[in-house]
């Protein structure tokens, strides 16, 4: 009697402690998110009472060509970029696990993109991208491999490429340092015991070193996944999301329909519209963390 008493006890503390941070989250997050639903379902302008409408607004988005657009620009964007990072991420963090000479020096180097302000590292994208005095077209037009610059911001086919490449050169060491940190956790007698069973670098690879930072890969990954899907100033500031939004995401074309367009509640449908695919990503990530535990 007495234990189920300190029991009881104990899980009424433990509420007690959880509260604040629950009411804290709420009135932060919680309150404008249910107000930003709301105003989903009005005519919302900015300056302006807002109107109930229902889900016109929804309606109205779900049979525009420009949203599909940019909702597959949103997918390719974050699919492309999780992937590269991921593969890069893991690939250079086993090379700088590694003993080798300048391994110290060449981790600082990595750690560059990240730390640098996202501002500065797009405005200068921006500027190697140029087309009439940009680095990367003087080079190749220097060693011959072009006759011609390209366009690499103003290219209908090649703008949605010219953004994922920059945010995969940000978004590595993120993968890398985290993989990094996993892999040095690893006892080095699994790896000695796989040896003497007769496994190879693939065979290690596959049996000991996936399994053992596999959680680190999927919090890492979901992570990258949130940042990437909503990710604004990467293209914002070195396409705007042209041309004709062929490098547009669902962040930037949110942007653009609330401030250029003044339609917040038609703005605020198209970013509800990708809350139920967030919710999928994550539930099957944390499913999958969950079972790795």
């Amino acid at each position: 009697m007495l234990q189920a008493s300190n029991r009881k006890s104990e899980m009424l503390l433990g509420y007690a402690s959880v509260l604040p941070v629950i009411l804290v989250i709420f009135v932060v997050i919680g309150i404008p998110f249910i107000n930003a639903l709301y105003l989903s379902l009005t005519d919302k302008t900015v300056g302006a009472e807002a109107h109930f409408i229902g889900l016109d607004n929804y309606r109205e988005i779900f049979s525009d060509p420009v949203y599909w657009k940019v909702l597959k620009n949103t997918f390719i964007y974050f699919m492309t970029d999780v992937f590269f990072k991921l593969v890069l991420g893991m690939i250079f963090a086993l090379t700088l696990n590694q003993q080798f000479f300048g391994r110290s020096v060449i981790r600082v180097l990595f750690l560059v993109p990240w730390a640098i302000s996202g501002l500065v590292a797009a405005l200068t994208w921006k500027w190697m991208y140029n087309d009439s005095y940009g680095i990367f077209n003087q080079l190749l037009l220097n060693s011959g491999l072009i006759e011609a610059p390209v366009a690499w911001l103003s290219g209908p086919q090649i703008a949605l490429v010219s953004v994922i490449i920059v945010n995969i050169w940000r978004g590595v060491p993120f993968f890398l340092f985290s993989i990094l940190g996993g892999l040095q956790t690893i006892d080095k007698q699994m790896y000695e015991a796989a040896t003497i069973d007769g496994a190879g670098p693939i065979r290690r690879f596959i049996s000991v070193t996936l399994p053992s930072i596999s959680s680190v890969i999927v919090i890492t990954t979901m992570l990258s996944s949130i940042w990437t899907f909503n990710d604004f100033e990467n293209i914002y500031l070195i396409t705007g999301g042209g041309p004709l939004y062929n490098s547009a995401v669902i962040s930037v074309y949110t942007y653009e329909t609330a401030f250029l367009q003044n339609n917040m509640g038609k703005s605020l449908s198209v970013a509800g519209s990708i809350i139920p695919i967030l919710l999928v990503l994550m539930f099957f990530m944390t499913r999958k963390l969950v079972k790795e535990e």
